[in-house]
């Protein structure tokens, strides 16, 4: 495995006080995100690439530069891949966040989104995928937003025993309207 390091020097003026936030965008398209909290500490990397693309790569280096962890997050909150942690002498570990997925791992799911035509899409509309894993049952979710309206939902198996299941939108609004109030009328 290749030692992976950015140069500590190139942030040390993009510092506000003790704050680092700081970014840039490639030629590529891909947003670059540093941050840190404090002078001579970690700091975060956020790698966004450009759209359609719907994953971050995260990266936490030492305040020497080295490698400190790396992994894949849809969209922000969930691990995906392999997920790579080392200790401040560069003695890496990669724990394979897909063992146990045997049918559908996160490309699987991308894939059979990208066939039903909700992934990687420029039409025009704004599309957001949301996704989760519950370990213990064995299930992917996915909810898909359209133009900030949810879309439909999605529910895998990731050992393919049971089917995909699609369900439609309960409805077209941004949020739950209200029914009715509750009021306690004293006695």
């Amino acid at each position: 495995m290749d030692k992976e390091v950015i140069d500590i020097g190139l942030y040390t003026g993009k510092y506000k006080g003790s704050i680092l936030d700081y970014s840039y965008t490639k030629d590529d398209g891909t947003k670059l995100v540093f941050k840190s909290y404090r002078r001579n500490s970690e700091i975060e990397v956020f790698e966004y690439p450009p759209a359609p693309a719907i994953h971050i790569v995260y990266k936490v280096f030492y305040a020497n530069g080295s490698l400190k962890e790396k992994v894949v997050f849809l969209p922000n909150q969930l691990r995906v891949g392999k997920w790579i942690q080392c200790d401040n002498k560069g003695n890496c570990t990669v724990t394979d966040l897909e063992t146990g997925r045997n049918i559908y791992g996160y490309n699987n799911v991308l894939e059979y989104l990208e066939q039903e035509g909700y992934y990687n899409k420029t039409d025009g509309n704004e599309w957001k995928c949301t996704f989760w894993h519950t370990p213990e049952g064995h299930t992917w979710g996915v909810r898909i937003d359209k133009n900030g309206r949810q879309y439909k939902m999605y529910t895998f198996d990731d050992k393919g025993e049971r089917e995909v299941i699609e369900t439609e939108a309960a409805s077209t609004s941004k949020s739950v309207p209200i029914v009715g109030t509750f009021v306690q009328e004293e006695e």
